[in-house]
């Protein structure tokens, strides 16, 4: 697994607790919960995901989301389809039906399916678009330890200066632990843009 070579320690607890979303025993430092704290995307979230993205538009060709389309005009999908150039193709992944988003027209299109099947999804990517790499990646589907492990496994598409982004990285198990054991020598990382809500943080290989 290629998480194996970039992260500094295995960040597996080796327990069920290694498969779930949310993380009693630590709680966000404002002290939300999942139920207290209703927006899921912030304006800071989006705003860094424009700021970001935005370091690599220009020459992008290719964007992959994990987990996408849950708040319309304020999802993080609208706000890489919208800045994105027309001829740069956006792919979304998801378990669930996200086809209303589609617009081939823009290059904007989605799979449903579980991102864990990674060798089949890579193979729908290149069979039907033809990509074989992304310059632009969010991670931002089942929060678990597990599942952060297995979505890292599409960064072996990245592009050489391509940028990987996380949402959820205050305090959900696996993309809090995951930013956090990056390796500073391999990785450029920003773990959290915005700690005062659910987070969201990146990085970008050293070249």
């Amino acid at each position: 697994m290629k998480w194996e070579y970039d992260l500094v320690k295995d960040i597996r607890t080796f327990t069920n607790a290694d498969d779930l979303d949310w993380d009693w025993n630590h709680q966000h430092p404002l002290g939300y919960n999942q139920l207290e704290f209703p927006e899921e995307v912030t304006d800071c979230n989006r705003q860094h995901l424009l700021q970001h993205f935005l370091k690599v538009r220009d020459k992008a060709k290719a964007i992959l989301e994990i987990g996408i389309g849950r708040n319309d005009e304020k999802s993080f999908v609208h706000v890489l389809t919208k800045n994105k150039k027309k001829e740069t193709l956006y792919i979304g992944l998801d378990i669930n039906d996200r086809s209303f988003l589609r617009d081939s027209e823009n290059n904007i299109h989605t799979i449903q399916n579980n991102s864990s099947y990674y060798q089949e999804n890579i193979n729908m990517f290149e069979q039907y678009w033809g990509v074989k790499e992304f310059d632009f990646i969010f991670i931002d589907g089942w929060h678990s330890i597990n599942q952060v492990l297995e979505d890292w496994e599409y960064t072996n598409l990245l592009s050489k200066d391509g940028i990987v982004g996380f949402h959820d990285t205050t305090c959900h198990p696996g993309p809090f632990n995951f930013i956090k054991s990056l390796d500073k020598d391999k990785w450029e990382v920003i773990e959290n843009c915005c700690p005062q809500d659910w987070g969201i943080g990146f990085a970008r290989r050293k070249n």
